[in-house]
């Protein structure tokens, strides 16, 4: 688990990248810390539910999250959220090369979906209005 703010700011609400692709949660983290926010990463679902479990007094505004990763799958994660009510009201972004499989179900659970690498402006734009709101 990695926490890194830009400027070394103490930002208390930060933004949760999910990914097990070291370069894709650089890649964001990069974007994000370029938009003045707090960062914390994690290497999959699990780490990031150790992470808010042990972290009460952290509170997430807004998770990128990807879906295929070890230990436990964004879809595992996410289902998971959505049963805790301390968690359940933050925000989800999908972040994934796999949206083709991705129907109107799928996307009525969570606030928004990127296909990943390729609409990184897209997803700028989106991140800006969870964070601004």
């Amino acid at each position: 688990m990695q926490s890194r703010a830009k400027d070394g700011g103490g930002d208390s609400r930060p933004v949760l990248v999910v990914d097990d692709n070291a370069d894709a949660r650089g890649n964001l983290r990069d974007m994000l810390e370029d938009l003045g926010q707090c960062v914390v990463e994690a290497g999959d679902g699990q780490e990031a539910l150790d992470f808010l479990l042990s972290s009460p007094a952290v509170h997430v505004q807004l998770i990128l999250l990807d879906l295929d990763m070890p230990r436990m799958t964004g879809w595992d994660l996410l289902r998971l959220l959505k049963s805790y009510s301390r968690f359940s009201g933050i925000p989800v972004l999908i972040v994934s090369r796999y949206l083709s499989s991705f129907g109107a179900k799928d996307r009525a659970v969570v606030d928004g979906c990127i296909e990943a690498p390729t609409e990184l402006a897209k997803l700028r734009a989106m991140v800006q209005a969870f964070v601004e709101h």
